[in-house]
C-alpha cells in the first residue's frame, strides 16, 4: 500500500530477525496450495493459483515500501467459477520503524464479464503489518472496482478504490487508475499506468506513473519498469521484478 514518508518513528537499530517472517509466510503460501490443489482438482468448480516473486524495489503506487530494498513476495488465490475469488498476498517490508517487516493483505472479490470483451471486477483487501507500533495505525482497509476492455494484442483498463481510513491515521483516501497492456510478441509486452492518490491532507496528494517491458516464458515472467510521481525531491525508480505463477 502506498506509504506516507513524513513522521516515521525513528530507526532504533538492526533487527536481526528481519527475514524470518516473510520466510514462514513464503512456507505457509506455497504449502497452502499444495495442501489444496488435489481437493481443488477433484472439485472442478474451484481452482487454485498463485506466484512467487523477487524484485529489486517493492513500489506501491509510485511510493517504495522497502526504503529501496529489495523483497520477496507470495500469494495464493482461491477462485470459484462463479466468479467470486479470495486469497492473501505478503510481502516483506521496511518502513524504517525497526519492527514491521511483513505485510500481509487478504481480499475477497467478484469478477464477471458484460461482454466477450468488457470485464469487470469489484474487491475489498485489508492491509496487515503484524509486529508494527499500534500508535502509527498501519493497517486499513480499502475497497476497490475496476473495468478493463480486451481486445486482440492487448487490454485497457480503470481501476478506483476507497479506505475510510487510510495508512498511518491519515483519514479518508481515494484513488484513481488507468492502465494499458500492447502485446510486441507472444512472449513480449509493453504496459503502462498512471494514477492519482487523494488523502484528507489535500497537500499529500500526488500523481504516480509506470511504464515497462515484461517478458514471459513458460510461468516465469521478467519486468523491467520505470516507475516516478510528481512529488518534490522523489526520485525516478528502475525497478526489476522476476515472478514464478503456479
Amino acid at each position: 500500500a502506498q506509504r506516507l514518508q513524513e513522521d516515521r518513528p525513528p530507526e532504533t537499530g538492526p533487527d536481526t530477525t528481519r527475514g524470518d517472517a516473510m520466510k514462514k509466510f513464503l512456507l505457509t503460501a506455497v504449502g497452502a496450495a499444495a495442501l489444496c490443489a488435489g481437493s481443488a482438482a477433484a472439485d472442478e468448480p474451484w481452482t487454485i493459483s498463485g506466484s512467487v516473486a523477487a524484485t529489486s524495489n517493492y513500489m506501491f503506487r509510485g511510493i517504495t515500501q522497502t526504503l529501496d530494498d529489495p523483497a520477496i513476495q507470495a500469494g495464493v488465490t482461491f477462485a470459484h467459477e462463479s466468479g467470486f475469488y479470495a486469497g492473501f498476498w505478503g510481502s516483506n517490508i521496511n518502513f524504517g520503524d525497526a519492527e514491521a517487516d511483513l505485510e500481509i493483505d487478504g481480499f475477497i472479490g467478484y469478477g464477471g464479464s458484460f461482454t466477450d470483451s468488457l470485464s469487470y471486477d469489484i474487491n475489498f483487501v485489508y492491509y496487515a503489518y503484524p509486529g508494527s507500533p499500534g500508535e502509527w495505525d498501519y493497517d486499513f482497509m480499502e475497497f476497490g472496482a475496476g473495468l478493463k476492455y480486451s481486445f486482440e494484442g492487448g487490454a485497457i483498463g480503470v481501476k478506483a478504490a476507497y479506505s475510510p481510513a487510510f495508512f498511518g491515521d491519515t483519514g479518508d483516501a481515494f484513488w484513481l487508475g488507468g492502465n494499458a497492456s500492447i502485446s510486441i510478441v507472444d512472449w513480449l509486452a509493453i504496459s503502462g499506468n498512471v494514477g492519482k492518490q487523494w488523502l484528507d491532507d489535500e497537500t499529500l496528494d500526488y500523481v504516480h506513473y509506470d511504464i515497462g517491458l515484461t517478458a514471459t516464458v513458460e510461468n516465469v515472467s521478467f519486468d523491467l519498469r520505470w516507475i516516478a510521481t510528481d512529488i518534490d525531491g522523489d526520485d525516478d525508480e528502475i525497478v526489476g521484478t522476476v515472478s514464478f505463477a503456479f
